[in-house]
């Protein structure tokens, strides 16, 4: 995924270069201002139009976006940002509106490849996502190090390599199966979007300082996080170094609170070094150096947030990303205007005051947020299994069947009522073979009774579903660790579902899914779901007639 790391390069000298800026000595800083906040600004209504429209761009077929759409994508994107550095001198107007075009292209080309993130990337997206932004920051700047023209023409590739290896990886994504089960029951809409916007506040309020720092010290004659010296884009290394050794943590939040902990501190030691600019110009650069690697700490740990919870869940919304990044980025804005408004309205003989002042607010603020308990106390991975759980139990008591609409595919008849005809011949073809009738002076082996529990099953209300299940566990003589697998992938979940629910690796994961296909005798999910519907109609036949 070379085109990813390039495109977050690209979007970083975007951002804070003056490839696309321009000379950060200028005398005037009015144009840096107002370059900002067009560009925060065009930033959070482009993703916002794409919260709206993206479903359509991105399902032209199957498998991807087309060709001619994602083709389309890196050529704006080049356009813009051949235009943005062919009006680096040319009028106000003219520089603003190439702003509007680059702001534009570049929320599109980010946000193709986000979704394909989330359609393709492996798992462990902590550490994918820090070795993408190791890369992006190093490539940005190596790209600042060179001596112009060579720092432009490679800018300009930039976009045209994101969009050649964002058509390749596509092209590998497997076409989809219209024939597999249906997603698991799934948590509430709104559980899910408050759940992450809970999340995503704190990162607004670190955007919000971020902007508010940037736009008093710019107003005061200071370009602050705008890199005259390419040294100041290692913050973005330094935080993919941080976020690539947290280790993750889905079903405690433990991994987001490690990210707030030392984003707070990267933060926190760069305001306050930006408190002793006295101290030259070695001081104000390490300072630029941390805060940025804290606000993009906070800034990507949101987004493998909503990547992660986007991929696993598929609530068919684009919010859980899409609609981060509107927040920040308006965070961004109004922060730089708040920043502005604040140093203009307080101009004192001495403007080291209000600026010390800022830098006060911006660490209360900030503090603040981390201590404020914005999710709840049960962790969201716990929720999800919690209502699924609770979602599957009611449906299997009301309908009785093998695994109900959560697997979509073999759908019990209810409790007490006669299966149709096609479904018995389907379950007994694909039920295994009967074993072989025990000798006369041995006893034939019983069926195990279906109260039972066995180790490894989760401890959760009874029903009949489960009842089925725990005697097919019994049967075949499943180990603890298959039957609380077995009563996963009964539901329809797959081997991705089972991997992040248990913390064991994908390999572990389909090795066991193998395994119980290979003692239950079955070759699919559709023949286990098969096996399953056909143990559920004897259990019926039994009571009826006892």
């Amino acid at each position: 995924m070379i085109g990813f790391k390039v495109n977050l390069s690209w979007h970083y000298l975007v951002l804070f270069s003056p490839i696309f800026i321009g000379a950060t000595d200028n005398p005037s800083f009015a144009f840096f201002l107002e370059r900002q906040f067009t560009l925060y600004l065009t930033l959070a209504l482009s993703f916002g139009a794409l919260v709206g429209v993206g479903r359509f761009f991105l399902k032209r077929n199957k498998t991807a976006p087309s060709t001619l759409l994602l083709g389309a994508a890196g050529l704006l994107a080049t356009v813009a940002s051949v235009l943005s550095l062919a009006t680096l001198s040319a009028d106000m107007p003219w520089r603003i509106a190439s702003v509007v075009l680059l702001g534009f292209s570049e929320a599109f080309l980010m946000f193709l490849w986000l979704h394909y993130y989330m359609e393709a990337a492996a798992g462990h997206l902590f550490r994918s996502f820090a070795v993408d932004m190791m890369a992006g920051g190093v490539i940005a700047f190596l790209t600042c190090s060179f001596v112009p023209p060579l720092s432009y023409v490679v800018a300009l590739c930039m976009p045209a390599v994101a969009t050649v290896s964002l058509i390749a990886n596509w092209r590998t994504i497997e076409p989809v199966d219209a024939a597999a089960p249906a997603p698991a029951v799934k948590p509430p809409r709104k559980s899910i979007l408050r759940h992450s916007l809970k999340t995503l506040l704190p990162t607004t309020v670190y955007a919000f300082v971020f902007g508010l720092l940037q736009g008093g010290f710019i107003n005061s004659g200071i370009a602050l996080l705008m890199a005259g010296n390419a040294v100041v884009l290692v913050g973005i290394v330094l935080a993919g170094i941080v976020i690539f050794f947290i280790p993750e943590a889905p079903e405690t939040n433990a991994d987001i609170d490690t990210i707030h902990r030392f984003s707070l501190l990267f933060f926190v030691l760069g305001i306050v070094g930006l408190s002793f600019l006295g101290g030259g110009g070695g001081v104000l650069l390490a300072s630029e150096t941390v805060i940025l690697a804290g606000f993009n700490l906070f800034d990507f740990g949101g987004l493998i947030l909503g990547v992660g919870l986007a991929r696993r869940l598929k609530p068919g919304s684009l919010l859980l990303v899409d609609g981060g990044r509107v927040l920040v980025y308006v965070s961004l804005a109004v922060g730089l205007v708040v920043g502005r408004c604040v140093v203009t309205g307080f101009g004192v003989a001495d403007p080291s005051l209000v600026l010390y002042s800022l830098c006060g607010a911006a660490i209360t603020m900030l503090v603040a947020t981390v201590l404020t308990p914005f999710r709840e106390q049960e962790s969201f991975e716990a929720q999800i299994a919690r209502m699924t759980s609770e979602s599957a139990e009611s449906g299997d008591a009301a309908t009785g069947g093998a695994a109900g609409s959560e697997a979509g595919a073999a759908a019990a008849p209810a409790s007490g009522a006669p299966a149709p005809a096609a479904s018995k011949k389907v379950a007994a073809e694909s039920a295994p073979a009967a074993p072989a009738p025990a000798p006369r002076d041995e006893p034939a082996p019983s069926k195990p009774a279906l109260s039972s529990k066995p180790s490894g099953e989760p401890k959760r209300a009874d029903t009949p579903w489960r009842r089925t299940c725990r005697g097919i566990a019994e049967l075949y003589k499943l180990s603890p660790r298959e039957t609380e697998i077995f009563f996963l992938i009964a539901k329809g979940r797959n081997a991705e579902y089972v991997q992040q629910k248990l913390v064991i690796s994908m390999h572990t994961a389909k090795t066991h899914i193998a395994n119980i296909y290979h003692k239950l005798g079955v070759h699919s999910s559709q023949e286990m779901l098969s096996l399953i519907e056909t143990f559920r109609e004897e259990d019926i036949k039994s009571q009826e007639q006892d």
